[in-house]
């Protein structure tokens, strides 16, 4: 499987199922099913970011791949994760559902899922280039 299917793949699941899992949770809270819910986005988040980093690191080139790549993953990582608890609070506020926090996972989702169609739309990126050994 080439990462635009484990890239689309993940960003669908995680759309599919991130309100679904906390109406889930909020319904009746227990340790177990927290944890299931936890171990469930964790999945998503490790499968997800294992792709994502090889898809990032092949679109810079080699000379300043430490520096492009660490700018997109932390830009990224501000925009939604100092931005997650406001928003969430937000929602909650506003709905009075608790599972709410659901749709910023799901736009989040949705980010993911137009970036990999918009990345791949022609084709895939170029293999990283390895120099020669002399």
């Amino acid at each position: 499987m080439g990462r635009k299917a484990v890239l689309l793949t993940i960003a669908v699941l995680a759309f599919v199922t991130a309100y679904p899992a906390l109406a889930w949770l909020v319904a009746a809270p227990t340790f177990p099913k927290m944890l299931a819910v936890l171990l469930l986005f964790s999945f998503y988040f490790g499968v997800y970011n294992g792709a994502m980093v090889a898809a990032l690191s092949e679109l810079v080139p080699a000379h300043v791949r430490a520096t492009g790549f660490s700018l997109a993953f932390s830009l990224a990582a501000a925009l939604f994760g100092t931005a997650t608890p406001a928003v969430s609070t937000l929602l909650i506020d506003q709905t009075g559902d608790k599972a709410s926090p659901g749709f910023w996972l799901m736009f989040a989702a949705l980010c993911g899922i137009v970036s990999t169609l918009v990345l791949y739309r022609a084709s895939a990126p170029a293999p990283a280039r390895v120099p020669a050994s002399a």
